[in-house]
């Protein structure tokens, strides 16, 4: 896992990298069939007591796939299912989706696929939301988490590697989500983390679930004839 991180970030440090992961409660393990690790993501529950209610969220921490899977629904298929483990544990509290994101792809993958989150380019954080980020995000980051700026500041956060998720001016014209990330958060190369939150709800796996098959299907001869081109289509069809 170390090394899969080392090969996507600068300033990681192995000592830092396992303090980080100790604090976590689950991991995301994505392997090919060979056993070799191509992705994971660690996760943290959090719970908050905000006015005699105790809420909860789940915590993304480090996260990174290697770039021969990227496109692939593996990642986003298990941790939907993780979330909704946890959410039919206690159907009737909410769940939050904690986020902190130095790249925009990672913003994406909460931008496109939940309904309620924040922040977005669309309409502002309501003020409850607000509120409830700046409780989970003061007891997570208490020395680092700005609150008026809506970031997470560590003078030794680690960085990504040039070139992994460059923002070119064509994106920012083209995607108003990509464009709004790089406003919000204009010193992400610096390692600076955009904070942000999403709710769960029981529907999300077949909300999900009808979205990619619509995706697939009015884009399937189009997908098809591109993996089948590509030399790394064997590859995303095995990861787990």
């Amino acid at each position: 896992m170390f090394e899969l991180m080392r090969s996507y970030y600068d300033s990681i440090s192995r000592e830092k990298f396992l303090s980080d992961l100790s604090n976590k409660n689950d991991v995301i393990l994505l392997r090919d069939r060979e056993g070799v690790i191509q992705g994971f993501s660690t996760l943290r529950i959090v719970q908050l007591k905000i006015g005699g209610k105790t809420l909860r969220g789940v915590f993304s921490g480090d996260t990174v796939i290697d770039r021969a899977f990227w496109g692939s629904r593996a990642l986003g298929k298990t941790f939907l299912r993780y979330l909704f483990f946890q959410k039919i544990r206690r159907p009737l509290s909410p769940l939050y989706w904690l986020l902190i994101s130095k790249g925009y792809k990672t913003y994406l993958m909460m931008a496109n696929n939940f309904p309620e989150h924040y922040p977005r380019y669309d309409r502002p954080i309501p003020p409850d939301t607000k509120a409830l980020m700046d409780a989970f995000y003061s007891a997570l980051f208490s020395d680092d988490y700005d609150p008026k700026a809506g970031v997470v500041r560590d003078s030794e956060a680690d960085r990504l590697k040039a070139g992994v998720a460059e923002i070119s001016e064509q994106l920012i014209e083209s995607n108003p989500r990509i464009a709004f990330f790089q406003r919000s958060n204009p010193r992400w190369r610096e390692g600076v983390e955009l904070a942000c939150i999403a709710r769960m709800n029981l529907w999300m796996p077949a909300l999900y679930a009808i979205k990619v098959f619509l995706i697939d299907r009015a884009l399937g001869p189009v997908c098809r004839f591109n993996r089948a081109a590509s030399p790394r289509a064997k590859k995303e069809r095995t990861i787990e």
